[in-house]
């Protein structure tokens, strides 16, 4: 019974549930700056603030069920810290609050929560989908960012009223991830602005990881040069090698050989026998 609990613990601290609920409380964070927010924006925040916290309950409860013994010299995983607990608790609750707080277009106060609650869920974040960007190949990062870039530009569409068509959005998120700032188009609106920050940040992340990554294979090839140069050399050293260490086996079954003949002609030759004396009898 206790291993099936144990089990169950294991397979319920996945980090997709809270990566999932808190990407589901951004659009209603924008949304409360809108003009004429929406009320599903309200059961956005509560919803993703009961996972938030179902997801911290588990976590605690696993960190509770296991020694710290088990995972020395490994990575420690989240929660071990007290830290790492309260920030997952905080952000339940502050997710529910955010729910029944003013409209952000209304209260200056409640605009700043929120801006304060939606940098700790961007830590979050990175901290849940760092796992998901190590190793990572360059195909999957171009697929990464141009699903991140078109959720940008879907983004600006919605929220800034100057931006009139999708491309015009795609455009805009574009050349805000890549800090280019053409000035064509620009973020009109405060939610449009506030996105945009973001935006850049993340533009910072994918276009580092891309360029580390374009690197990386041309640093790689170069290394797999070097290596194959490496190999050729051991290989042409260990033939050398095994050629000595031939003739060296011939010259010594030759110096047996010729040391057997040398003992069987001895051995064949009769012993010369000193001659006696003849000895007179009287």
């Amino acid at each position: 019974m206790p291993n099936r609990r144990r089990h169950f613990l294991d397979s319920s601290s996945s980090p997709w549930p809270m990566l999932i609920a808190l990407i589901a409380s951004v659009p209603a964070f924008y949304d409360s700056m809108m003009p004429t927010p929406a009320t599903w924006a309200t059961w956005m925040y509560v919803v993703s603030g009961a996972v938030v916290l179902v997801s911290a309950w588990r976590v605690q409860r696993l960190v509770e069920g296991r020694t710290r013994s088990a995972h020395s010299g490994k990575t420690r995983p989240w929660g071990h810290h007290p830290l790492e607990l309260k920030l997952d608790w905080f952000l339940g609750v502050a997710l529910l609050l955010n729910a029944v707080l003013p409209q952000s277009n209304e209260s200056e106060p409640s605009l700043i929560w929120r801006l304060i609650i939606a940098v700790l869920m961007l830590y979050r974040l990175l901290k849940i989908s760092l796992p998901l960007f190590t190793e990572t190949g360059l195909a999957r990062l171009l697929a990464m960012g141009a699903t991140v870039l078109a959720l940008c530009g879907i983004g600006f569409y919605w929220l800034d009223p100057e931006v009139n068509s999708l491309h015009d959005g795609l455009w805009l998120a574009f050349s805000t991830a890549a800090t280019v700032g053409y000035g064509d188009i620009v973020p009109s609106s405060t939610a449009s602005r506030i996105f945009s920050v973001f935006v850049v940040l993340l533009g910072y992340g994918l276009l580092s990881l891309v360029t580390a990554s374009i690197a990386a294979m041309f640093v790689g090839s170069q290394e797999r040069k070097v290596e194959r140069e490496i190999l050729h050399d051991m290989h042409m050293q260990l033939k050398e090698v095994r050629h000595e260490i031939a003739e060296l086996r011939l010259t010594i079954e030759a110096a047996k050989r010729e040391q057997q003949q040398a003992s069987a002609s001895a051995s064949t030759t009769p012993a010369s026998r000193p001659k006696q004396p003849d000895t007179e009898h009287h």
